[in-house]
C-alpha cells in the first residue's frame, strides 16, 4: 500500500525552498519528497503505535491526512497550556490532538500532543521512522456518525461500493449538506455504474427526506447533469418531478 490515497497537485521545489527560508527550518527529506507528489492529502495508512494510552485507545493513535505547505501549523492557540521547548511544526490535526515535528535538534522527532488532556508523547525519532511505522486497520463503520468528516473521507477513499453506500446512509442526516452533496456528486460522476446508481439512491433519499436543508441550485445542477448523461432516465424523471413539486 502506498503513502497517498489522493491529494492536491505537487508542491514545487521552489515553493518548498521558499517555505523553509521563510520559517528558517528544514523539513525532513521524506516530507519534501511526499510534497513533491501531493501538496497534502489523504493517507492510505491510518494508525501508529503509542507508548501509553491516548484518547484514541490503549495501543495506538490515528492519522488521516498529511498537511501541505500552506496547512503546516507553527502556532497553536492552546500551546501555552503545554510547555514544549524548541519549535514545533504540526502536520496533522484532529480536534485538540496534533501530530508534528519537534525541532529541539536539527533532526526533528515526531510528537503527538493532546491539548485537551495535556498529553505529549514522542512517537518516532524521525519523520521517516514515523511514516515507516504507520499501518492500516479499518475503522468500525457503525460508529461513522461520531467521526470527524476527514476520517470519513479516508474511509470512503478506501471503500468498495457496498461500504460506500453503508457509510453514506449512516450519514444521511449529516448537518453539513454541502459536504454530503459533494460526496454524492462525486459518485454520480464516477465512471463505474454501480457508484452512479448508489449516488442516485442517496440523492433520492436527500430529496425525499431532507429537501428543506438542500442547496436548490446544487441539486438542480445535479439533476440536469444526470439528465444530460441519460443515467437511469425513468428514476431521474421521478426525482425531477419530486424536486419541483
Amino acid at each position: 500500500m502506498g503513502v497517498w490515497l489522493r491529494g492536491r497537485k505537487p508542491a514545487s521545489e521552489h515553493s518548498i525552498v521558499a517555505w523553509e527560508q521563510e520559517h528558517e527550518l528544514v523539513l525532513p527529506a521524506l516530507y519534501k519528497e511526499l510534497l513533491s507528489v501531493h501538496d497534502g492529502g489523504l493517507l492510505a495508512k491510518n494508525h501508529f503505535a503509542v507508548s501509553e494510552p491516548t484518547s484514541y485507545g490503549l495501543a495506538d493513535a490515528e492519522i488521516y491526512t498529511l498537511a501541505g505547505l500552506a496547512e503546516l501549523q507553527m502556532a497553536i492557540p492552546q500551546e501555552d497550556d503545554v510547555d514544549l521547548p524548541g519549535r514545533q511544526v504540526y502536520f496533522h490535526r484532529d480536534g485538540d490532538r496534533y501530530i508534528g515535528l519537534d525541532y529541539q535538534t536539527d533532526a526533528p522527532r515526531v510528537i503527538y500532543v493532546d491539548f485537551e488532556t495535556l498529553q505529549t508523547l514522542v512517537v518516532a525519532e524521525s519523520f521517516a521512522a514515523f511514516m515507516d511505522s504507520l499501518y492500516f486497520s479499518p475503522f468500525p463503520v457503525e460508529s461513522v456518525p461520531s467521526y470527524p468528516l476527514v476520517k470519513v473521507e479516508q474511509m470512503l477513499a478506501l471503500a468498495n461500493v457496498a461500504k460506500t453506500l453503508q457509510i453514506l446512509e449512516l450519514l444521511e442526516d449529516c448537518e453539513d449538506k454541502s459536504w454530503y452533496l459533494a460526496r454524492i456528486d462525486g459518485l454520480l460522476h464516477s465512471e463505474e455504474s454501480p457508484y452512479q446508481q448508489i449516488g442516485v439512491t442517496l440523492l433520492e433519499n436527500q430529496i425525499f427526506y431532507f429537501r428543506r436543508k438542500l442547496d436548490e441550485s446544487r441539486v438542480t445542477a445535479m439533476l440536469e447533469w444526470l439528465e444530460s448523461q441519460h443515467i437511469w432516465p425513468e428514476k431521474i424523471a421521478e426525482l425531477r418531478k419530486e424536486w419541483e413539486d
